[in-house]
């Protein structure tokens, strides 16, 4: 099955040419950008080479006339919204220059965006959009592969992309003496590994119960249970809420299975994440126990004071418990789940980036200039966890307006191609890849990573994928 699976994606290869190869590349670099090279100048990320790579073989494809570079009315929003976060990141912000470099991060997200829309002219769209979902479900099970390795091997002192997440105890002095491990991955951190994987398993799941893919149903069962069993130890609640979402949403509407089918599969993933979530909360204390675990020696203290039934004092030097970091509770399971400190902090924020923006509603504050004034209760730069506030805070209502507009745009060209096709298998990865990008946005209304390359390359290929629907059309 595995050997099927790398022979089909090498065939899509050689079918793509070189145009293939380029959006391969592209697609490792944005999916692993966690990894800078310190010691080149600039200290660049994988990104920065795939985006190089991949122009340089659309030049060339341009220049052999086997490619397009086209710009269509909806890029003029693009660009204007990307002008406007510029003339803010120079005129507000405390740190221009930081701000400045974040919009550049910004504007390579968008270059992202027209290098895979471009490559995609290169070669037949049907094909190429078959291999950027195929791609997408393979690096969705290697994360969770190596999301689960990273918190199995995190108590021996392996850290290869894992958080402790405090669950509302500290110990003598402000130790943490109580917490869950959520993975991260490859990827930046815990809240982009939980929607990356909610995406790929609604994708996923698209296919599992349609028709035209009942040839793949045994090797998709088989990785939607190792992508739901990550998602359930990375336990990132956004993911949970939207990936409840598109369940529900593809129970509804997805076509194949019939509902009572559907409803079975979607209880069974339930049970699955279940089974999972509930022991790993317990059991990642006990893994922090073992004489390899990172700060074992440094929680030593808490033992001593949890025999003794967790005494607090008012004195210098008495245990500290602060009533902001969570509920307390005899099981990890409900304090994961209630956990009050990110959510309190996230209104603090939320509050924050709203008296900002009335201060300057027309352009904003400038791209990344809330942390530069605030810092979270982990004590690193302040983050604006929702899509659209994010926008406001940061551009104002001119940029939110112009992002929006464009984003309206995209969403009807995507349903009117989709609504208008026959039934065919594009149709239904069209489908499949539109309910996880939209499920994503609902994700990001609680913790937001809109300006990574990974977002734009989905939406380059989304993009393309209804233009393919279109010439199936004609």
């Amino acid at each position: 099955m595995i050997v099927g699976i790398f022979q089909s994606l090498r065939r899509d290869v050689q079918q793509t040419g070189a145009a293939g190869i380029a959006l391969l590349f592209l697609f490792v670099g944005v999916v692993t950008n966690r990894y800078r090279y310190e010691a080149i100048p600039f200290r660049p990320h994988n990104e920065h080479f795939a985006i190089l790579f991949a122009l340089g073989i659309l030049a060339w494809l341009v220049w052999q006339k086997r490619a397009r570079i086209v710009f269509l009315w909806t890029d003029a929003l693009l660009i204007a919204y990307l002008g406007v976060a510029l003339v803010s990141a120079f005129l507000f912000p405390p740190d221009a220059r930081d701000s400045v470099s974040y919009w550049a991060r910004m504007v390579l997200a968008v270059v992202v965006y027209f290098a895979a829309r471009a490559l995609m002219t290169g070669t037949a769209r049907a094909i190429a959009f078959r291999f950027v979902l195929k791609m997408l479900l393979v690096f969705g099970v290697l994360e969770a592969l190596y999301g689960i390795a990273s918190w199995f091997l995190y108590p021996f002192g392996i850290n290869l992309g894992v958080d402790e997440y405090p669950l509302g105890v500290r110990g003598p002095g402000g130790i943490l003496c109580n917490f869950s491990l959520t993975m991260y991955g490859t990827l930046w951190e815990p809240n982009v590994f939980g929607s990356t994987l909610m995406v790929v398993i609604l994708v996923g799941a698209v296919l599992f119960v349609s028709n035209e893919f009942a040839s793949w149903r045994r090797a998709l069962g088989i990785a939607l249970a190792v992508m739901l069993g990550a998602l359930a130890l990375n336990a990132s609640r956004g993911a949970f809420l939207a990936l409840l979402f598109g369940l529900a949403f593809i129970v509804l509407f997805a076509r194949g299975m019939n509902l009572t089918q559907k409803l079975k599969w979607a209880g069974a993933a339930g049970l699955l994440i279940l089974a999972v979530y509930v022991p790993s909360q317990e059991i990642s204390r006990g893994l922090m126990n073992m004489p390899g675990a990172p700060g074992l020696a440094q929680r030593a203290p808490c033992a001593e004071w949890m025999a003794k039934g967790m005494p607090r004092g008012t004195q210098t030097g008495d245990p500290e418990f602060d009533p902001s970091t969570g509920p307390e509770s005899d099981l990890n399971v409900a304090k994961r789940l209630l956990e009050g400190q990110t959510l309190t902090s996230r209104w603090v924020s939320y509050k924050n980036a709203w008296d900002d923006f009335l201060q300057k509603p027309l352009l904003g504050n400038g791209p990344n200039s809330f942390g530069q004034k605030y810092t979270t209760t982990a004590r690193t730069e302040g983050w604006i966890s929702n899509l659209i506030l994010m926008a406001l805070h940061d551009t104002g209502i001119v940029g939110t307006t112009l992002l929006l507009a464009w984003f309206g745009v995209f969403v009807y060209k995507i349903f009117r191609a989709w609504h208008h096709a026959a039934v065919s298998s594009q149709r239904t990865l069209v489908f499949a890849l539109g309910i996880g990008l939209v499920c994503l946005f609902v994700a990001y209304q609680v913790t937001t990573m809109l300006w990574f390359g990974f977002m734009w390359f989905l939406l380059a290929a989304l993009e393309q994928g209804a233009v393919s629907l279109k010439q199936e059309a004609k």
